[in-house]
């Protein structure tokens, strides 16, 4: 019975070839039979696979399985966040960041506010950026320009100006277990050394040990630990989990850290990055000869920002937005994607909170033809387990980007399957390298795909390929089955 479904379905799928432009038939027959045959595994016994290829040129179903079906996207949602910020403000875009001062300067007194203006820029003080500031070559630079200036004595604050984003730092879907780790950074107007600071470990001796705390980098003395971080196996890794709030400063620490190390260092999110930056400078102009008269804001606490107009004496400006979207698919920086998201929600409705930036953004894809139905998005990484796409919608919006003037910068911001990225260690040795732009997507019980093929018929195809609630300790095998799927779409 299995067999005869199988060739009925292939049959089907050949007769609609005259579809798609070129497409080997035999190689879509292979393709929809390893397809079918994942499907009906026993490791699907209880999810759902779905799997949409469409012909770019025709904007055709090339083939289709459960692709109107509702499923986590995971990270390949930051296909869509990239694609819309790209047609929307251009690859060229940069983003700004501003230092600026309010009320009079008399001599060296500055008888106002020294502020860090931020608006939205995800990379500021990354020091993944080659040829750009690093955070401390970004203090550095700031104290350099107050200097310059011939501010000596600052009898009021440094403020950390945060207002070009809304208030709202992290989804409202997104898990506790989430928040306090580097991956979970919350978005705000100012973000710096991307929102995120590492803690250092002593392991103990033996399995079951507990860990000291050494300290943080960067120095962030108003937060407070308190360290459940036991000792783990020889060779686990970071096996942790942070738990914070986005604008607390008390820090929970479980998990486990592997034995034999003299230390060991995992990465958490900053609560507040925005006052983090301010701190930071505050301390850095002291050290530097200069007077803040005035203590900070409590970290967590609202500043009032005065209306008072302000002299600009520092503008920085980021690496150009196809930089940075590559940089947010290549390695899936959920802080990055949040920052788009968020700058194209503000610039579609005027809004940049994350329900609002849902809606815009699915109406502007809407808008353009995509079919959205089952497409609820709650953010711009995929981060929230409560998000949901379906295959066919994200394909739509893959062809739809490929009539963008962006999409040159698109399509290279994607990682190429055993090249580099995510996707580099992926079909190595097989037609898929090279020839497959893949944003991979995993979340709990769900793995997934979806980017563009050069399919070997000559033919651009998108692809996605969502498998969820797969049996569970199955990953590697699903992984794999789904590498094969893209290496079978390369031959068609």
């Amino acid at each position: 019975m299995m067999r005869t479904t199988l060739l009925l379905f292939s049959i089907f799928l050949v007769t609609r070839i005259s579809l798609a432009q070129a497409i080997d038939s035999a190689g879509l027959v292979r393709f929809s039979d390893a397809v079918l045959e994942l499907q009906n595994s026993e490791f699907m016994r209880s999810g759902s696979l779905a799997v949409s290829v469409k012909g770019v040129k025709e904007a055709k179903n090339i083939f289709a399985l459960n692709a109107e079906r509702s499923l986590p996207s995971a990270s390949t949602l930051k296909l869509v966040s990239s694609a819309t910020v790209l047609a929307l403000f251009g690859g060229d875009f940069r983003f700004q960041t501003f230092l600026e001062y309010d009320g009079a300067l008399r001599g060296d007194t500055l008888a106002g506010n020294l502020y860090i203006h931020g608006t939205g820029d995800p990379s500021l003080g990354s020091d993944r950026m080659k040829g750009y500031p690093t955070a401390p070559e970004m203090i550095n630079r700031w104290v350099a320009a107050v200097k310059k200036s011939g501010i000596r004595y600052i009898k009021g604050k440094v403020i950390a100006d945060a207002s070009f984003f809304d208030k709202e730092a992290v989804a409202s879907t997104w898990i506790w277990g989430d928040m306090g780790n580097y991956y979970g950074a919350g978005v705000q107007g100012l973000n710096f050394n991307e929102n995120l600071y590492r803690v250092k470990f002593k392991p103990g001796v033996d399995v079951g040990d507990p860990t000291t705390v050494l300290g943080t980098d960067p120095a962030i003395p108003y937060l407070s630990f308190t360290n459940q971080v036991a000792t783990g196996e020889r060779g686990s890794g970071d096996n942790t989990i942070i738990y914070s709030s986005p604008l607390g400063n008390n820090v929970l620490l479980t998990g486990t850290v592997p034995a034999g190390n003299a230390s060991f260092t995992v990465k958490g999110s900053i609560p507040d990055p925005a006052w983090y930056a301010a701190y930071a400078l505050k301390n850095a102009l002291s050290g530097n000869g200069v007077v803040v008269a005035e203590a900070s804001p409590v970290p967590g606490n609202e500043v009032l920002l005065t209306p008072n107009p302000r002299k600009i004496i520092d503008e920085y400006k980021s690496p150009p937005l196809r930089e940075l979207c590559q940089q947010a698919n290549f390695w899936s920086i959920n802080l990055f994607a949040d920052a788009f998201f968020k700058q194209s929600g503000k610039r579609l409705s005027g809004s940049s909170g994350f329900d609002a930036a849902a809606t815009a953004i699915t109406g502007y894809w809407s808008g353009r033809g995509a079919d959205l139905r089952g497409f609820y998005i709650k953010d711009g990484s995929g981060l929230s387990p409560s998000g949901s796409i379906t295959a066919g919608s994200l394909t739509d919006i893959l062809n739809l980007a490929n009539k963008d003037v962006s999409f040159k910068d698109f399509y290279g911001s994607i990682a190429v399957l055993g090249q580099n990225g995510t996707v580099r260690n992926l079909g190595k040795g097989t037609r898929a390298a090279g020839n497959v732009h893949a944003k991979s997507g995993s979340i709990e019980g769900t793995r997934a795909f979806a980017g563009y093929v050069n399919a070997k018929s000559g033919a651009l195809l998108s692809f996605t390929i969502i498998a969820h609630k797969y049996v569970p300790g199955s990953n590697r095998v699903i992984s794999d089955s789904l590498v094969k799927l893209m290496t079978l779409m390369a031959e068609m």
